[in-house]
């Protein structure tokens, strides 16, 4: 079993990445607030506790995003990771290409996929993809944004997982994050993306794979995140947004028929915020959230209350750069636990390198804040470390534990870390 957690990245955070050449970063690459930490204490190197040693695939140019799907009606679950641009020394063009990993039953290996590549027409600036039936043929299509065109584009599955394009939809200023749901009850798909620059969402209705834009959220300027969630207890789909410049989250509630409408109280975040995922944190049947703040090594935990509204958030530690995040309840301990992704700067003899790892913080009812110190983990074989995009929890091989999938942009690689330790659960009990 696979999960797909809404985790997506800050815009910056991918202008980083695709401003790196041969790991090598200026200081004129961006400004310093947004910037990754520099240090000169290297990120961890630490395997074969937890999880095994990474284990690397090919992923395309500029591996970001992951999602999940019987792409070729095998009943076997399999993975397709996005490259949005490609790196040309120290420009990038658009991509595009989709690498597809399915699920090979007959492989024995810690990592049983084989991989094929989807490379389009044209290439295009594809930032984010959700993956499901939009159709409704019984085949799982995808969803992408085409960034630079302000678009959003249907790839319909022929149920072999060939994809063919099934027309676009014009969205707001640079669309940067896509999540699905059922906004109006009537059994088909539908979309959310999050315009960055003319800080809106929009709302798309779905009607057998037909998208028209339903309604235009005006949120808080520079939005970068969305995650979903029954945040009332009414058994409809409801949206948060994260903005970056405000560090706000925005709390909008459906009304059952696909109409959102904003709450009064926003909640106030860390500094530089990036990353925003829903879920059950402390399993009471009400769905929380998390941010996690790049500005000051923290995630916000948001406790939603089953009313609409939330706790003021708890702050907990996060180790340096924190950024994409999954749960699951690794110790099965009837709460869930935090993997984090994490970039920072490590500056030696005069040269920087961005560089990364990824941690593990576990609950703990001891403790204050309900969790432990995190505890970080190689994310490559990259003898300098590696600095994640995207991560996932699973069960790849079927071994009752659980790894962690990860995007690694700049190694142009897939990691598996293969989990040792814990044979958890992907959710509540």
């Amino acid at each position: 079993m696979i999960t797909n957690p809404f985790s997506a990245l800050n815009f910056r955070y991918i202008l980083l990445f695709i401003l790196v050449s041969i790991e090598t970063i200026f200081s004129a690459a961006c400004s310093s607030s947004e910037s990754p930490a520099d240090t000169s204490a290297g990120p961890s190197s630490v395997s074969g506790t937890v999880f095994e040693a990474p284990l690397e695939n090919d992923a395309g140019e500029n591996p970001l995003g992951i999602t999940f799907g019987d792409f070729n009606g095998d009943n076997k679950t399999d993975i397709v990771v996005i490259s949005p641009r490609k790196q040309n020394g120290l420009t990038t063009t658009e991509d595009g290409t989709l690498t597809i990993f399915q699920h090979n039953s007959s492989s024995t290996s810690r990592f049983p996929f084989s991989s094929s590549t989807i490379t389009p027409t044209t290439a295009e600036w594809r930032q984010s993809v959700v993956s499901a039936d939009f159709t409704g043929d019984n085949n799982t299509d995808l969803v992408v944004t085409l960034t630079d065109q302000d678009k959003i584009k249907l790839l319909r599955n022929d149920g072999s997982a060939a994809f063919t394009d099934n027309g676009s939809v014009t969205v707001g200023d640079v669309p940067l994050n896509l999540i699905s749901g059922d906004w109006n009850s009537d059994n088909q798909t539908d979309i959310a993306v999050v315009n960055r620059d003319n800080s809106s969402v929009s709302i798309l209705q779905n009607s057998s794979g037909v998208f028209s834009v339903s309604q235009t959220l005006s949120v808080s300027e520079h939005p970068i995140q969305l995650a979903g969630g029954d945040w009332d207890g009414d058994n409809d789909t409801d949206l948060a947004v994260l903005s970056r410049d405000s560090t706000l989250v925005q709390i909008w509630l459906n009304s059952g028929s696909g109409s959102f409408s904003a709450q009064t109280t926003t909640y106030t975040v860390g500094s530089s915020p990036i990353d925003m995922i829903s879920g059950d944190w402390n399993c009471d049947s009400k769905q929380d959230l998390a941010v996690s703040n790049f500005g000051d090594n923290t995630l916000s935990l948001l406790y939603g209350r089953g009313t609409g509204e939330f706790d003021s958030p708890i702050t907990i530690n996060s180790g340096r750069g924190p950024g994409t995040m999954a749960t699951a309840d690794f110790n099965n301990d009837g709460k869930m636990d935090f993997v984090v992704g994490h970039r920072f700067i490590v500056s030696t003899s005069g040269v920087s390198l961005l560089t990364g790892d990824f941690s593990l913080t576990l609950s703990d009812n001891t403790s204050s804040t309900g969790y432990e110190t995190p505890v970080s983990f190689a994310a490559g074989l990259a003898k300098d470390g590696s600095s994640p995009a995207e991560l996932a929890i699973s069960d790849v091989d079927n071994d009752s534990k659980l790894d962690v999938l990860i995007t690694l942009p700049i190694s142009k690689k897939l990691a598996l870390l293969s989990g040792k330790q814990y044979s958890g659960s992907l959710s509540c009990p």
